[in-house]
């Protein structure tokens, strides 16, 4: 009997979910994002302006999906941009429900808002009068009041690229509210942000997140570098949010992961040809598969979830040193 860790049924789609346009500060414009997304394999981009979520429901056809969410910046010192020496907070906030268009708690007096944004949102209207706040603090106290708030808006909420943001572990570990870590940047690829660690100390320290990747595209060269493969049962907003919401997904640079299931008291990995398939847990219980030529296409594992503790995911590794991460499985939820 296997136990699907990675559904059975359903199709893998291809996101981009970290993406910026003209809105914002980015240089494309939301139709030639979806153009180069979709004649280059992807099935959804969420569409992650600074500090301003616009409807993009009118770019969703058949084959493409359109998510609507943003990113906001928590800085140290509003006056100040967010590179060079000032750690800050970087989040995407992806809308649940598809007709809901308002974002919570909206920073109106916000003195950073990169690009169009401030006229984006005053022309579209994109905020509830009602729900404005006056400020943002750097600090957590105040970050899971709001975090938790704009979740319990109906928002999925992601922290963004922790090594860019010049932040470690006392700025993230005891964070709540939080949905997802992109634990792979395509923007910030030369800049070490493609790492397991945060990831990693998130789940040890008992943060219930996925892993996700994304483009974090201003300009067409960022294209095509990091995504998400969400398992849903179709493309459609519901359908796709569903299934991201529950963790079925994974993050990639470049290897597939194309079946996950526990058979025969062993952890079974289908993929595209890798170097190494390793399973990682919250202790030192960890095993690796290997082909030094790099067509290792299926790695087996013991499962041993009293070895394991709490949770055990898998990492893949390609000829090119590409990664992949699945989600994180917590051995008390898997019934054999």
């Amino acid at each position: 009997m296997r136990t699907y860790l990675l559904p059975e049924g359903g199709t893998l789609y291809k996101a981009n979910l970290h993406c910026h346009t003209d809105i914002s500060d980015g240089k494309l414009t939301p139709e030639a994002v979806k153009e180069w997304y979709k004649s280059n394999g992807y099935s959804i981009v969420c569409y992650t302006d600074h500090e301003v979520m616009i409807d993009h429901r009118d770019l969703c056809d058949d084959e493409f999906l359109a998510l609507h969410g943003y990113e906001v910046a928590i800085k140290q010192h509003l006056d100040r941009h967010t590179a060079f020496f000032m750690p800050v907070y970087h989040f995407n906030f992806i809308a649940e429900n598809q007709n809901d268009l308002r974002m919570p708690r909206f920073f109106k007096d916000n003195p950073s808002m990169p690009g169009n944004a401030r006229r984006w949102a005053e022309e579209q209207g994109v905020y509830d009068p009602s729900d404005i706040i006056d400020t943002v603090k750097y600090d957590i106290d105040w970050l899971n009041d709001y975090l938790c708030a704009v979740r319990d808006a109906g928002f999925l909420v992601t922290y963004n690229h922790p090594q860019w943001s010049l932040q470690t572990a006392k700025d993230y570990l005891g964070l709540q509210g939080l949905h997802a870590i992109e634990a792979m940047n395509g923007g910030c690829r030369f800049l070490n942000d493609n790492t397991s660690l945060h990831f990693e100390q998130m789940l040890r320290a008992g943060m219930q997140v996925v892993p996700v990747g994304g483009d974090d595209n201003h300009c067409s060269q960022d294209h095509g570098h990091a995504w998400t493969m969400i398992k849903a049962e179709a493309l459609t907003y519901d359908a796709v949010i569903k299934a991201y919401k529950n963790g079925d997904c994974y993050a990639s640079e470049g290897p597939s992961i194309t079946d996950l299931y526990i058979e025969d008291g062993e952890v079974v990995v289908k993929c595209s040809p890798c170097v190494s398939a390793c399973l990682l847990s919250e202790g030192r219980a960890s095993s690796v598969r290997q082909d030094t030529n790099g067509n290792l296409v299926e790695a087996r594992f013991p499962y041993k979830p009293a070895a394991f503790g709490s949770f055990f995911r898998i990492e893949l590794k390609d000829a090119a040193g590409k990664r992949a991460f699945s989600a994180a499985y917590k051995t008390a939820d898997i019934t054999i």
